[in-house]
């Protein structure tokens, strides 16, 4: 069989990236838990898995 001309040649696939570029940060810092409105369980149905409570 031939070659495949689709083959990536190993040295392409592992480039050293240096530890600092591969860090994704996030711009939006998180809220913390105090500030959260609402109730968190206000849409829980317990056990039962449908919306009515049924």
């Amino acid at each position: 069989m031939s070659e495949s001309p689709y083959a990536i040649p190993a040295e392409d696939l592992f480039i050293p990236v240096a530890a600092a570029d591969q860090v994704e940060s996030v711009a939006e810092p998180r809220q913390s838990v105090a500030t959260w409105s609402g109730d968190p369980l206000r849409y829980a149905d317990g056990m039962a898995g449908d919306a009515d409570g049924d």
